[in-house]
């Protein structure tokens, strides 16, 4: 009997260790393949010898660089978790510390905003890639007076410049058009207007 309850304990324990890897291995490819945009706020912590570290929470700017103490300005844009840690520990050891040790994490992501005859308007979170269509159905999907094939997307690219794109969605989602649906950027203003037909 001893050896019955001892068989199925180990075996108990080694299910409950297998299960945890495998969150631990569903979780951490979606942080590093995440790549980082404006609007990012990351809290980056370096520590650098005992009871020393430098901590800071840093906004990604709109051309897609951070400052960072003894840095100054970083580009960080396009880059994933892991990318950025490497980055500023090069940088870091380069010329003013020994051994740093580089951990950043994502404390607010990049938004899309959604406006007009969508059934939830508001802020949207991008946690990795996002649709304009997925974006919609994360509104609530169109009203009934929605004009659904003239939808537009407002986007500002790093110069300050912006571009409107003009997407047919009702045909992406009713005539199978899925090469049309966009990935989003972040800071995207995605409007939907009123149909008057």
């Amino acid at each position: 009997m001893k050896i019955f309850l001892l068989s199925v304990c180990i075996f108990t324990c080694t299910v409950a260790q297998l299960h945890a890897a495998s969150v631990k291995t569903a979780v951490k490819p979606a942080m590093s393949e995440y790549h980082i945009g404006p609007e990012n706020v990351l809290s980056i912590d370096v520590y650098y010898g005992k009871d020393r570290n430098l901590s800071r929470k840093v906004r990604v700017s709109s051309k897609g660089a951070i400052n960072f103490p003894l840095l100054g300005e970083v580009p960080v844009a396009d880059l994933t978790i892991p990318e950025i840690e490497g980055k500023l520990t090069a940088m870091l050891e380069q010329d003013y510390l020994v051994n740093p040790q580089v951990s950043v994490f994502i404390e607010e992501y990049s938004t899309v905003s959604i406006l007009g005859q969508v059934n939830t308007p508001g802020t949207y979170p991008i946690k990795g890639k996002l649709s304009l269509v997925e974006a919609i159905s994360a509104a609530g999907g169109f009203t009934s007076i929605a004009a659904t094939n003239s939808v537009r997307v407002i986007r500002t690219a790093i110069d300050g410049s912006k571009e409107t794109i003009t997407i047919r969605v009702n045909d992406i989602i009713n005539k199978g058009k899925e090469e049309s649906d966009i990935q989003l950027a972040p800071g995207d203003i995605i409007t939907v207007p009123e149909s008057f037909f």
